[in-house]
C-alpha cells in the first residue's frame, strides 16, 4: 500500500510538471526587457544582472584569471585552425581524385526536402497552435520634430492598429489589451517618438513535449527511409 501510494504521488507531481505554465514575456520601453515566468517565480532574463567583483583583487588572483583566459582563448584558436585544416585536406583530396564526395540521390534530397517541410509543419503549426500572445499594452507618442511628417505617421499608426485589432481579435490563441492600456498620441514638440509594449507569450509544459515528440516521429521516419534508400543502393 505505501508503495502505491508513493508511486500515486509521484505521479500527481509529474502531472502537475507538465501542467505548469510558463510566461515568457517583452516589454520595450527604451531598451529591451525579457522576463519568465514560472508559477510565482519571475526571472529576468534580459538584460542579465550585471556580476558583482570586488574593488580590489590581489595581483596574483589577476594574474591566475588572465592566464585562465588567455589559455581558453588559445585553446578555442587551436581548435578552429584544426577544423580549418581538416577542412583543407578534404578539398584537396577530393580536388586529387583520392576522395571521392558523396552525392545524394534525387530521392535522398526529396527525403530531406519532404523532412523539412513535415518539421515546419508539425513543430511549427502544432507550437504556434499551443502558444498564447496577450498584447498586454502599447502606448506609442509619435514625434519626429516635423509637424507635417508627425501627423501623416500619427495617421497611419493609428490606421494600422484599427485594422491590426479586429483581425487579432478573431484568433483564439491572441488576446489584445483593453482600451486602458492602448495609447497613441502626437506630439509635435518633441524631437523623438517613445514607444512602451508590452507582450507576454504563454506555453505549458506538456505541449513543449508534444511538438517535441512531433519531431522526433518526423526524424525517425526520415532515419529509417534513409537507411532503406542506403540498403536498396548497396544491395
Amino acid at each position: 500500500m505505501p508503495a502505491l501510494i508513493t508511486i500515486g504521488i509521484i505521479l500527481l507531481f509529474f502531472v502537475f510538471l507538465l501542467t505548469l505554465k510558463a510566461t515568457v514575456t517583452i516589454v520595450y520601453a527604451g531598451e529591451v526587457q525579457l522576463f519568465l515566468r514560472v508559477l510565482f517565480f519571475n526571472i529576468k532574463l534580459v538584460p542579465a544582472k550585471k556580476k558583482k567583483y570586488k574593488k580590489s583583487m590581489s595581483a596574483k588572483k589577476a594574474q591566475k584569471i588572465k592566464a585562465r583566459a588567455a589559455k581558453k582563448k588559445a585553446k578555442k584558436l587551436a581548435k578552429k585552425e584544426q577544423k580549418k585544416q581538416a577542412k583543407e585536406e578534404e578539398k584537396k583530396a577530393i580536388a586529387k581524385g583520392e576522395v571521392k564526395k558523396e552525392k545524394k540521390s534525387p530521392g535522398e534530397i526529396l527525403d530531406l526536402i519532404s523532412l523539412v517541410a513535415n518539421l515546419i509543419k508539425e513543430v511549427v503549426g502544432k507550437f504556434f497552435g499551443h502558444l498564447t500572445i496577450k498584447l498586454a499594452r502599447i502606448k506609442l507618442k509619435i514625434a519626429t520634430g516635423d509637424a507635417a511628417t508627425t501627423a501623416i505617421t500619427y495617421g497611419a499608426v493609428t490606421q494600422a492598429i484599427n485594422l491590426l485589432f479586429p483581425v487579432l481579435d478573431n484568433i483564439r490563441t491572441v488576446k489584445t489589451p483593453n482600451a486602458k492600456q492602448i495609447e497613441v498620441v502626437a506630439d509635435f514638440c518633441s524631437e523623438e517618438s517613445e514607444i512602451d509594449i508590452k507582450i507576454c507569450f504563454g506555453l505549458r509544459v506538456w505541449h513543449v513535449f508534444h511538438v517535441a515528440f512531433a519531431a522526433l516521429g518526423e526524424l525517425i521516419k526520415y532515419f529509417f527511409k534513409s537507411m532503406k534508400r542506403k540498403s536498396d543502393k548497396n544491395a
